[in-house]
């Protein structure tokens, strides 16, 4: 970076005055996510469960209801973006933030879930209230996952931030089922009572999470974040009727094609696509994998998938290698390791009859503990990396529209998760896996393994490819900070310096010319 770069930056960071992130901070953030990652684990682990046991609903009823959510929540995600980012247009905006004003409404209305877990209702009645769950989830991600790129402009107390916050949402997928074992197996799994009680304190819990966040958290001020005096002035009627709905319908949908201009963006979210769908295609088929490709029991895949505990004590690591190292060499390695553990599962299922017991048993809980701390990188990388593409967005729009690509990118996350699901589900059904059976046909076998080791090998090669590829790192990302202080103050674009000119083409993938106009 040259000298006058440096200079900006600095001079960037003393006229914002940025809080400094300590520790207190950063688990104030990230406990927000205790909710964000454990909402998801409890209703995946225990829901379907529950409805069918105590509340009269079949598997078919049960796994529609969740499967049509995904895609409102898809919808949501969209509406949700946009507005959220611009509630400083607006006086309620203003006053309580954009940001925190959503958490701080969020945390109460979770107290709505624990209908979910109160036997006696109607299939409409829970249908409802996991709609209005799902959507309040979208609502909180949406508010949420750009805090930490609003806290701090800085790169070491961002990574700080997205390393305490996937600490604490592993930790939650971790040990939501192991405390709800526990509980079940003290209170029995014969009545709802056990169920009841964990699955309820827990979500009183996720409500207080929430409040803990909104109280430890904050955000850009209007003019920072590209609403100036202007946005304050701004009158909206009271009515606008049909060809002003259908307008701002259309303005919308162009705020989030404007999204996929910033070519960074485009590489970040075929990697986290790619990611997230893998993580979805091995949660639905890895039991199954162990089961009856390695003749083992559910118990024993409970087990390995408890293995992922291996990733806690990794996560500072991971937060030191993205700072140290950058993003684009730790998704190299990332990619690597799981491509290596992928090995490894396929390995243990040609070994299962050749290795001793003692020998198969121990070679196969290393190997998961390799992929699974690989797996969890995964998991931390895309997270890691969000927050700086709204700087990159920011030079060419003025404004800081980390809402707006949040919204988009979990737009796609939702149905390229429904999308897997009935993909795995045709496969599957196509080479004659047939989940009531003791035992599978061969074809069935490899169609199972193909699946999951297959889809995820592939996927890997393809997010090591585009990885290698990315531009953003801490010094990038300083640099494009530097800059938009320089033209926020008055600069002029005709000074620009040449170096700085190709990081900000090589990450918007437009001409100097078209940005910041």
């Amino acid at each position: 970076m040259t000298e006058t770069n440096s200079q900006a930056l600095r001079e960037a960071l003393d006229g914002t005055h940025p809080r400094k992130i300590t520790l207190r901070e950063a688990i104030g953030f990230g406990i927000g996510d205790f909710y964000g990652g454990g909402q998801l684990t409890i209703i995946a682990t225990y829901l379907a469960l529950f409805w069918t046991k105590f509340c009269g609903i079949s598997i078919s009823t049960s796994q529609t209801v969740i499967g049509l959510s995904a895609l409102i929540s898809a919808v949501a995600a969209l509406m949700f973006g946009v507005f959220d980012d611009n509630l400083y247009r607006y006086s309620l905006g203003r006053r309580f933030g954009r940001r925190r004003f959503l958490l701080m409404i969020i945390g109460p209305m979770l107290l709505m879930g624990i209908f979910l877990w109160i036997p006696g209702m109607s299939v409409a009645a829970y249908a409802l209230v996991y709609v209005f769950w799902v959507v309040l989830a979208q609502l909180f991600q949406t508010a949420y996952n750009p805090l930490p790129g609003e806290m701090t402009p800085d790169f070491n107390s961002r990574t700080k931030l997205s390393t305490v916050r996937m600490f604490i949402s592993t930790g939650a997928t971790t040990l939501i089922p192991l405390a709800g074992s526990a509980v079940l197996s003290v209170m029995g799994e014969r009545t709802p009572t056990g169920y009841m009680i964990f699955t309820i304190g827990t979500t009183v819990l996720f409500a207080f999470a929430v409040f803990a966040c909104w109280r430890s958290t904050w955000e850009m001020t209007p003019e920072a974040a590209g609403f100036g005096a202007w946005a304050s002035g701004e009158r909206h009627d009271g009515t606008i009727g049909l060809a002003g709905w259908m307008k701002r319908a259309g303005k919308v949908l162009r705020e989030y094609a404007t999204t996929l201009r910033i070519k960074e963006f485009r590489k970040h979210l075929s990697i986290y696509l790619l990611v997230q769908v893998s993580m979805d295609v091995f949660g639905q088929t890895f039991v199954f994998y162990v089961v009856y490709d390695w003749n083992r029991t559910a118990a024993f895949a409970s087990l390995l998938l408890g293995c992922s505990a291996v990733s806690l004590p990794l996560m500072p690591v991971f937060g030191w290698a993205m700072t140290r190292i950058g993003p684009k060499r730790l998704y190299a390695i990332n990619f690597v390791g799981c491509l290596a553990g992928v090995a490894w599962m396929f390995a243990a299922w040609m070994l299962v009859d050749v290795l001793s017991g003692a020998a198969w048993m121990a070679f196969t809980v290393v190997g998961a503990l390799w992929f699974f701390a690989f797996k969890s990188l995964c998991g931390y990388l895309p997270w890691a990396v969000f927050p700086y593409i709204a700087d990159i967005d920011q030079i060419v729009t003025r404004r800081y529209r980390s809402a707006t690509f949040s919204g988009i990118q979990a737009s796609f996350r939702q149905l390229g998760s429904g999308l897997a699901t009935i993909c795995v589900g045709l496969v599957l059904g196509a080479v004659g896996f047939d989940a009531t059976l003791a035992e599978q046909g061969l074809t069935a076998k490899i169609g199972l393994a193909a699946v999951l080791l297959g889809w995820f090998a592939c996927a890997m090669i393809v997010c090591w490819i585009v990885s290698a590829h990315l531009v953003i790192n801490k010094r990038t990302d300083s640099i494009v900070l530097a800059e938009i202080t320089r033209l926020r103050n008055g600069g002029a674009k005709s000074d620009v310096n040449p170096e700085v000119q190709g990081i900000v083409e090589h990450l918007t993938g437009l001409p100097y010319a078209q940005v910041w106009r």
